[in-house]
């Protein structure tokens, strides 16, 4: 059986993909440089010099099989180490690689996480607008997706 609250969401496009959209159209109107677009967490500025070295060396150094290849579902253990350790030393909190889950993007870290969390019919607030995902998420979680419209 169809959930017809589920089905009707992916029939309706994101308010904050239309923004996205918008930004490009502005863009074409006026010129790149004349809109900032944070619709979709893009950046504004360029990347600190340490990330763009960092990532010139992983292309130098790493081999192309490594660097393009999966992790394990939790993400690569020596990454895992080592947050675990700067999160020990810094907030004076011992932690393990165990504890951490590594995900790409917010869709599965949220799902995750809500998973773990969230017990049959408790609330989850969401601020609107937002992505109409974040509905399916808490839904199959078991919980109540509660929206709270903001100014």
């Amino acid at each position: 059986m169809i959930n017809k609250s589920m089905q009707a969401l992916g029939e309706v496009r994101s308010e904050i993909r239309e923004l996205f959209e918008y930004g490009l159209l502005r863009k074409a109107q006026i010129g790149e440089e004349n809109v900032h677009d944070f619709s979709l967490g893009n950046p504004s500025v360029p990347a600190p010099e340490s990330v763009t070295k960092g990532l010139r060396s992983l292309i130098d150094e790493v081999p192309a099989t490594k660097l393009h290849a999966y992790t394990s579902a939790a993400g690569d253990a020596e990454v895992r180490r080592s947050i675990a350790e700067f999160i020990t030393r810094t907030e004076d909190f011992p932690i393990s690689k165990d504890n951490i889950y590594m995900t790409v993007a917010a869709a599965a870290a949220l799902t995750s996480t809500l998973n773990a969390v969230v017990n049959p019919g408790e609330e989850v607030i969401v601020l609107a607008p937002f992505f109409p995902e974040y509905r399916v998420f808490i839904e199959k979680a078991g919980g109540v997706c509660v929206v709270v419209q903001c100014n």
